[in-house]
């Protein structure tokens, strides 16, 4: 029989919380893994980052002011990581621009401290089935674009071959195309 907490555990999620209030963290840690299978904690930016470099993290949930790097500052640094997390901001310090900051940033929530427990429980979800969703969503693309090939054009000359490269460099851009060419070509 299926209690409600194995019906709510993602036991495949992967959570790091970085904060340097060792309450928050053990707060988290006690109650994130309750539901997710890894939760880890650091208290700086320099523990986080020996985390990560030993296992990958779904989500990080990270205080914005930390002791040395900001947690923004450390976010935007792993951007260009080819091991992408989702983000959480938390921090007792809120402004707007703050705010604004951390969404351009690609923030998945921003939450103010102090927080319940089930104000950040329902970030922490919303966000891991938003990337779920985002998996199912590519998987379910590239199984199209393999079941029904984008090129249902006959012909290979080399008119045609040029203009099926055309098509499949601008067909990602959310640019307009034309089309012209005489009557009765197939355009």
């Amino acid at each position: 029989m299926e209690t409600n907490q194995t019906k709510h555990q993602m036991p495949a999620a992967s959570v790091l919380v970085v904060d340097d209030e060792p309450g928050i963290l053990s707060f988290l840690q006690k109650a994130l893994s309750k539901r997710f299978a890894l939760v880890e904690t650091a208290g700086s930016v320099e523990e986080a980052e020996k985390l990560r470099a030993r296992c990958h993290f779904d989500l990080l949930i990270v205080d914005i002011k930390l002791p040395g790097r900001s947690g923004m500052e450390w976010h935007e640094a792993l951007q260009n990581s080819e091991r992408r997390s989702d983000v959480i901001f938390m921090t007792a310090y809120a402004d707007l621009e703050t705010a604004i900051q951390a969404i351009r940033l690609g923030a998945a929530d921003f939450i103010l401290k102090p927080f319940r427990l089930e104000q950040m429980m329902n970030a922490v979800e919303r966000c891991l089935e938003h990337r779920a969703l985002a998996r199912a969503n590519f998987v379910l693309r590239r199984e199209v674009n393999n079941a029904f090939p984008s090129s249902n054009m006959i012909g290979n000359s080399p008119a045609i071959q040029q203009v099926q490269d055309v098509i499949r460099r601008v067909a990602k851009t959310p640019s307009a195309i034309l089309i012209e060419g005489e009557s009765g070509t197939g355009k």
